[in-house]
């Protein structure tokens, strides 16, 4: 039988490095964020979660994905990691059939569904319970951790995330090098490093 992981995309900031609405900035043939659900429903993940906050109805009415859960998390401000707590209680106490969780950034525009896969087929395989991508010498998202580290999630909270919880846990931890898929769209220099990357491609 397959393992039924949950991807848990992390899109409730307000971009206040950016000026403007990350989410919703041009990215392919729809925006940044609508282009990592399609990315994420496209894969082997038996679910799709995306966590809003700021903007959260305006940014989920652009979005179109079917059986997408969205979620809303009142307490955006105080961090990325309260957006993974959210997500997670939801499949504690609503989806209990999920047997893990990936965690995506939505900013994040280069990860695709190929990288995705290759995290849950290395989970299914039975290669490891918790697998991260690496940064230098440092492990984040994405990243999966199976159902038992399900209550340790559920404790985070300001911004480190899931960082903190990957290096406690580093002598378990299956790290990847995402050869150039991890990269972060923080500011309004990232986003024009990365269409200059996209017209270098095409």
């Amino acid at each position: 039988m397959s393992s039924k992981v949950s991807v848990l995309i992390l899109a409730a900031g307000s971009s206040s490095r950016m000026g403007k609405i990350k989410q919703l900035l041009p990215w392919k043939e729809s925006t940044l964020l609508e282009h990592t659900v399609k990315m994420a429903e496209l894969s082997k993940a038996s679910e799709v979660i995306v966590v809003l906050g700021s903007n959260a109805g305006l940014i989920k009415e652009s979005v179109e994905a079917t059986n997408v859960v969205f979620l809303e998390n009142s307490k955006w401000k105080a961090g990325l990691g309260t957006s993974i707590s959210c997500g997670v209680d939801y499949l504690l106490n609503q989806n209990k059939g999920a047997d893990a969780v990936l965690i995506l950034l939505g900013d994040q525009a280069l990860m695709d569904t190929e990288y995705i896969d290759k995290i849950i087929d290395l989970y299914s395989s039975g290669e490891s319970n918790l697998i991260g991508t690496r940064y230098g010498k440092k492990v984040g998202v994405p990243a999966l951790f199976e159902r038992p580290f399900f209550l340790d999630l559920l404790q985070l909270e300001g911004d480190r995330g899931a960082q903190l919880f990957l290096k406690k846990f580093a002598d378990k931890v299956l790290s990847l090098n995402p050869q150039g898929k991890a990269f972060d769209v923080d500011t309004m220099a990232d986003y024009t490093s990365l269409l200059k990357m996209s017209d270098n491609k095409d």
